[in-house]
């Protein structure tokens, strides 16, 4: 393994089906949602002190309906290279505006994002696992509406949609943590009944690919 590996990273999740079956490699749970996961990561980085962190979990990806080109589908291992607050503003007559567009900075960071992940290790776990590198939203409600999902796959550019994610980013960033974003698709966003859900066979890729990433660590 090189330097620019995760290695000494702390590997988290959010819900238990996602991570729990390798607590042996030291994976930690956080909670789902934003606030959940930016609590408690900033509590375990204070005791750890890891020299950064892998998240990893499920997400939901963008129709090619919603997002033209869109090429993934369930089942699919990804790499998160840029991630945003997909919904944090105020949802007004003719749209939506976001809190960065508001005026309302966080701590000199960019409230909304984008937030910019680590590009060498992100790349390097992407090649490892044979994956591509895409960018992602957080939000506190799941597009499980037509609707929903077409609005913030063309307002945000979007591939997929976490519960978790730019928060963690944000913790990071805060204290200058590098992290790596892994996820693998659930199921297809918008109207549920299209979804093509298969959350056990997500799961099990996943835990392929963080248990390749994490006993690499150990190489």
């Amino acid at each position: 393994m090189t330097t620019d590996s995760p290695r000494g990273f702390l590997p988290v999740y959010a819900a238990s089906a996602e991570g729990d079956s390798l607590a042996d490699l030291g994976a930690m749970r956080l909670g789902v949602g934003k606030v959940a996961a930016a609590v408690a990561l900033s509590d375990r980085i204070a005791r750890l002190r890891p020299r950064g962190v892998l998240l990893f979990g499920v997400a939901g990806a963008y129709p090619e309906r919603h997002k033209a080109g869109a090429s993934l589908r369930v089942g699919d291992v990804v790499v998160v290279e840029r991630d945003s607050f997909g919904d944090e503003g105020v949802v007004v007559a003719d749209g939506f505006v976001d809190v960065k567009s508001l005026g309302m900075p966080a701590h000199d960071l960019p409230a909304a994002g984008p937030f910019v992940l680590d590009a060498l290790r992100s790349r390097l776990a992407a090649d490892r696992l044979d994956a591509p590198l895409v960018t992602a939203t957080t939000v506190s409600a799941c597009s499980g509406s037509e609707t929903q999902s077409l609005h913030l796959a063309q307002r945000t550019g979007a591939d997929i949609e976490t519960m978790e994610g730019a928060a963690v980013a944000f913790v990071c960033a805060q204290l200058g943590l590098p992290l790596v974003h892994v996820r693998v698709v659930s199921n297809m966003c918008g109207e549920r009944s299209r979804g093509g859900w298969d959350l056990g066979r997500a799961v099990r890729v996943l835990h392929d690919a963080v248990t390749q990433l994490l006993s690499e660590q150990k190489a």
